[in-house]
């Protein structure tokens, strides 16, 4: 009978001790998950992501040229879209 309740007393014990890590655990992710106020800079508008495929474009139709003329169409594609 005392084994049991030896037995009882430390599956009580475990059980609690876990129970407040688990609550502490909680409290830990709800303060990572905050918003944010400033804005990613991994989303970029609407407007500067169609200005990248389009500049994106415009160095795959260079990759088609040999040397100086590929330089010169990279070139002007940077100029075009401002990628000094």
């Amino acid at each position: 009978m005392t084994k049991l309740m030896s037995i009882l007393a430390a599956s009580a014990l475990a059980v609690s001790v876990s129970a407040v890590t688990f609550a502490a655990d909680d409290k830990t992710q709800d303060q990572t998950s905050t918003p944010r106020t400033q804005q990613d800079p991994a989303r970029a508008p609407a407007d500067q992501s169609k200005q990248d495929q389009e500049y994106l474009v415009a160095l795959k139709k260079c990759d088609g040229l040999q040397d100086a003329a590929k330089q010169k169409c990279i070139d002007q594609a940077k100029q075009k879209y401002n990628r000094m």
